[in-house]
């Protein structure tokens, strides 16, 4: 025997206003990535960007045309990706450093109170 279920979901208005909850969600967001987990979401991303930069220099330079010439475009690209990937992989090494410096000071501080 078959029996028919219903489901009544009270709605209600939220009381945050839309764009403040968008804005405290993404700054939380950045937040946690900042903090904790700053080798996952800036360094390997960094090496990654830094590793096809250098490999479309490569790929550049073994296709070059034989006249000399090369394509603008792809010196551009490959400028971006090289020195993005570098500057993000060195925050995200800086940014580890920094919150494990914090840490430490937060945990001595707590402990050598008297």
């Amino acid at each position: 025997m078959i029996q028919n279920v219903t489901q009544i979901y009270e709605m209600t208005r939220s009381v945050v206003n839309p764009l403040r909850h968008g804005l405290s969600t993404l700054l939380s967001t950045f937040n946690h990535m900042e903090f904790n987990k700053p080798l996952y979401c800036f360094t390997l991303p960094g090496f990654i960007l830094m590793a096809g930069g250098l490999h479309m220099s490569l790929d550049l330079a073994l296709t070059s045309y034989p006249a000399g010439g090369f394509d603008i475009e792809s010196a551009v690209w490959i400028f971006l990706l090289t020195f993005i990937g570098v500057f993000m992989s060195f925050a995200g090494i800086l940014l580890h450093s920094i919150t494990g410096l914090i840490r430490y000071k937060t945990k001595n501080a707590k402990t050598k109170k008297c």
